[in-house]
């Protein structure tokens, strides 16, 4: 310990200081040593709840989505023509079959360097193939004269029908530089433009350039005529506007739509303005009989359907889409549901009942000292076994998990409103669960719904009664997670406000202050021993003195 002050025992006294204060200070050190066990106990407790709490917290969210209907009441579809359309159908939709025709499915903008055509270059003494945009923008592939580095040699607006922003290459980046159509492409990926809220929003134009069929292609991402490539020139703008409207034009732009490029498009003047657009086609369907047209994508929710549209159908010839119970996948999820709940329940019961291992408990650091790390190791995980023996948190947990499968769900209808009418019981007194699939698959052909209703049914008045088992699991442990929090905190952070939290911070300041006074009590013993020592020296002096008269 610290505290002492001087050099002991040195007198010739004969008295060992150092031990008498060790000897003096067991006591003290046993103390120290009590408060240390319970602060080191606590964390570990505190270390086991924040597991518990973890694993209670990802089920109770796995019950979230078991109170879905897409888990409890998942369906399927199937369609005569899924090149042309497919689908998706959630618990609304109603088993039944629809027809569906699709007269055109709305696409992108597209333009691309039509077909057998190859990117035209200004300068005609350039390089076969050469991608340096002032080739294919500038007579001769030269500078205008007065031109400076830093002034514009390309300059265009590109738009997507909503935004437009301006593209621009200095003279220094075409001349010097020698930037090529891959830039021109990179550039146009970059562009962003100002959005309604003044963010800076991407235009979601895709340009590419192909070097094996020496093509350029332009495609807005979104489909529906909103969506558009609009590209601009100020004409007026001498050499520059010139040069650009060139380096457009060379492009070979041509209209894709139904998987066929048109005729090269030339940017049209209008006053001093050279443009062109293009926009997406929206698509347009019938379903059941009823028409729906102008939609700005290939996706239409009706009735709980969610179709996807891909090409137009034969004329005549509807796509039929068949929407059935997925009896297969709602087998799984409840397969699934019951390996979820025993994982929880069979770690919870296993910790419940495991006893406290009496032989060991927590080391001292002096203890410690004559331990490998290893030997700590397996020591400390000794200790920690029964940690959580008996605990009631355990037991409400562990009772609301078996409460809440064994009861009747009273708003389930018929004969299936227990999860053992549809094959789920419990095994033995732990409440572990068994699956008879057989009796559960009987259930889900004959009352689909009312397996449905049985495990995920969320009563508007929050009934426990009348709520589905995923449902009162759900409520139930969010009730006991926050007790949880209050107790132990989410973490084996022992600095929160739980009431572990606070009682680890007790014995903390405890052990702080404890040392303190040791500290002074150490000090005092050595004051003490060695005034004895000094007296012990001065009469053995003393009576050296006599014995030689």
């Amino acid at each position: 310990m610290a505290g002492a002050k001087g050099i002991y025992g040195l007198s010739g006294s004969g008295l060992d200081v150092e031990s008498l204060v060790r000897v003096g200070m067991i006591s003290e050190q046993k103390k120290y040593d009590r408060i240390y066990k319970k602060e080191v106990e606590t964390e570990w407790r505190k270390e086991a709840y924040a597991n518990v709490y973890d694993k209670v917290n990802t089920f109770k969210s796995r019950m979230s989505d078991y109170r879905l209907s897409s888990m409890t009441k998942p369906m399927t579809t199937t369609s005569s023509l899924s090149d042309a359309v497919t689908a998706t159908a959630n618990a609304n939709a109603g088993v039944m079959s629809h027809n569906v025709e699709v007269t055109q499915a709305a696409a992108n903008a597209y333009l691309m360097t039509t077909a057998g055509q190859k990117i035209h270059r200004t300068n005609t003494g350039a390089p076969t193939g050469s991608v340096k945009l002032k080739d294919v923008a500038y007579a001769g592939g030269t500078r205008p004269a007065g031109m400076a580095d830093g002034d514009a040699a390309l300059k265009f607006k590109i738009s997507n029908g909503t935004g437009t922003t301006e593209v621009t290459f200095t003279a220094e980046e075409v001349f010097t530089k020698n930037l090529t159509l891959n830039d021109l492409a990179q550039r146009i990926n970059n562009a962003r433009f100002n959005g309604a809220d003044g963010k800076k929003t991407a235009l979601d134009i895709r340009a590419n350039y192909d070097s094996v069929s020496d093509g350029f292609s332009l495609a807005n991402s979104k489909t529906g005529d909103a969506n558009k490539i609009g590209l601009s020139v100020d004409t007026a703008s001498g050499a520059v506007g010139a040069a650009t409207r060139n380096m457009l034009d060379n492009l070979k732009l041509g209209t894709v739509s139904n998987g066929t490029i048109g005729a090269p498009m030339t940017l049209g003047l209008s006053g001093t303005t050279a443009s062109l657009e293009v926009a997406g086609t929206n698509a347009s369907v019938k379903i059941d009989g009823r028409t729906y047209n102008n939609l700005q994508d290939n996706k239409l929710e009706v009735n709980g359907v969610t179709y996807t549209f891909k090409k137009a159908t034969p004329v005549g010839t509807p796509a039929t889409v068949n929407v059935a119970q997925d009896q297969d996948k709602l087998v799984e999820n409840v397969k699934k549901f019951v390996e979820e709940y025993n994982t929880l329940l069979d770690d919870l019961v296993k910790q419940y009942g495991q006893k406290t291992n009496r032989d060991y408990g927590v080391l001292t650091k002096s203890q410690e000292e004559g331990m490998t790390k290893e030997q700590i190791e397996k020591w400390n995980a000794k200790a920690k076994e029964g940690l959580l023996f008996r605990d009631d948190q355990l037991r409400s947990l562990i009772s609301d998990l078996r409460d809440a499968v064994i009861n009747r769900v009273q708003s389930a209808p018929g004969r299936y409103s227990t999860m053992s009418s549809i094959g789920i019981t419990a095994k033995d007194q732990t409440g572990h669960l068994k699956l008879d699939e057989t009796k559960l698959k009987t259930a889900i052909a004959a009352e689909p719904d009312a397996v449905n209703r049985l495990l995920s049914f969320d009563d508007e008045n929050n009934d426990y009664g009348n709520s589905g088992v995923a449902t009162r699991l759900y409520n139930k442990l969010t009730g006991r997670l926050k007790r949880m929090e209050a107790y132990s905190g989410v973490s084996a952070n022992k600095s929160d406000m739980s009431e572990l939290g606070k009682l680890i911070q007790n014995y903390e300041k405890q052990m702080s202050d404890f040392k303190k006074l040791m500290s002074s009590f150490e000090s005092k013993l050595y004051k003490k021993y060695n005034a004895m020592e000094v007296a012990i020296s001065r009469l053995s002096t003393q009576f050296n003195f006599f014995h030689g008269q």
